[in-house]
């Protein structure tokens, strides 16, 4: 039984046209445009105004997950190419992995894929099946190297499916966030590529505190909707690490009456799914970081204080060494109420997607008025596009 409502995913549909899509990143990170959204209010600035906007003594919570390497593309014999599209490890030293195949009928149970390194390497990484069935396969790589390594040497940036382009060198740096820190994800937190340097440091004078969870976003963020209602859709599982110390300043924040705006919703969704685990942990649940997509709708969590759950969220940590991994597939869509989270930066979505949901839970109806102000204004959409600043 799930307890997510039978929201209409029509409602959240608009009419985004081709050329509105940025393929390529501008020259300069802190250059997009951004739109300031408070009271119903909208205003047009540059990124780079940002600390002019948030609210001095917020925190400001981002995401420090790298994008790894993650498209490996192996040509055969008879010049055939087979492209591997590593999704999530499952060991720890990262030889076994769930995948996405491209021509995968050329790729047969017990044969191995091969690559191999230019004159000055002599790495070379081999490809086979580990679960067929599965989509699970097996790398390895020649001595010295690590298969982190080899991906570095052998694999491509995987650029989200509507960049309709090949990869470049330029790639490698600007689809990456400059606080980017811990490898695992296949696609960037977006709405942090437009942070520089200048604009960090403009923060913290400017008063605003940081700091970074991890989440490794996973393809399931492109997952498209396919289903007519939210409750018929099988929303993406992703893993995040959070520490006690990130909890100790939620917590000071939320006494202090101090907004705490997470920079990408992918932040948002841990964030927002740090009030269940302690609530699981209260109830006394086994796997309490395992967050079900329905929780936020889930009577069960009803009535539970928010700083009594991150209390018991905060004991836990602290009896695990200060650190926890977990995974969530929260869904936030509207009628969501949001405990933690007064403030969003955030990119403009697809039309009709789970993300834009997001943003329709947290801004209301006006969500329409945000983007239809936006297509007006001509801002750039989706990853390497434009930004938002939205204040609740």
């Amino acid at each position: 039984m799930t307890h997510t409502p039978q929201f209409p995913f029509q409602t959240l549909h608009y009419e985004l046209q081709e050329d509105r899509i940025a393929d390529f990143p501008l020259a300069e990170r802190d250059h997009s445009k951004l739109l300031y959204y408070k009271d119903g209010a909208i205003q047009d600035y540059w990124f780079y105004d940002i600390s002019k906007l948030i609210p001095d003594g917020s925190l400001l919570i981002g995401n420090n997950t790298k994008v790894i390497p993650a498209r490996l593309v192996f040509t055969k014999a008879e010049r055939s190419t087979v492209e591997l599209f590593l999704l999530t490890p499952l060991s720890p030293d990262w030889t076994v992995w769930e995948v996405m195949v491209g021509n995968r009928r050329k790729f047969k149970e017990g044969q191995q894929l091969s690559l191999k390194a230019g004159e000055n390497n002599n790495a070379v990484l081999t490809a086979s099946w580990h679960d067929r069935e599965r989509n699970q396969v097996r790398l390895q790589v020649t001595a010295p190297y690590s298969i982190p390594e080899a991906l570095e040497i052998f694999g491509k940036v995987p650029l989200p499916p509507y960049i309709r382009r090949e990869m470049t060198n330029e790639d490698k740096e600007r689809y990456q966030t400059v606080f980017a820190e811990v490898a695992g994800a296949v696609a960037a937190p977006t709405a942090s590529l437009h942070f520089t340097d200048r604009v960090l440091k403009n923060l913290e004078e400017a008063g605003v505190r940081r700091s970074y969870i991890t989440l490794h976003v996973g393809a399931g963020t492109f997952k498209p909707v396919k289903s007519e209602f939210a409750s018929e859709h099988e929303m993406h599982r992703e893993q995040f690490h959070i520490n006690s110390l990130l909890l100790r300043e939620i917590m000071a924040h939320l006494k202090a009456e101090k907004k705490i705006i997470a920079s990408g919703t992918t932040s948002m969704r841990v964030l927002e799914s740090l009030h269940f685990i302690g609530a699981r942990l209260i109830h006394g649940m086994k796997d309490p970081a395992e967050i079900a997509p329905d929780v936020g709708f889930n009577p069960l969590y009803k009535g539970i204080d928010l700083l009594e759950s991150l209390s018991a969220l905060t004991d836990y940590v602290n009896q695990l060494g200060g650190s926890m991994s977990g995974n969530t597939a929260i869904f936030i869509l509207p009628g969501f109420r949001f405990r933690i989270c007064s403030g969003l930066i955030t990119n403009f979505h697809q039309p009709g997607s789970t993300l834009i949901a997001l943003v329709a839970a947290f801004a209301g109806d006006n969500w329409r008025k945000i983007y239809d102000h936006a297509l007006g204004k001509g801002y750039r959409f989706l990853s390497y596009g434009d930004a938002s600043l939205l204040l609740r």
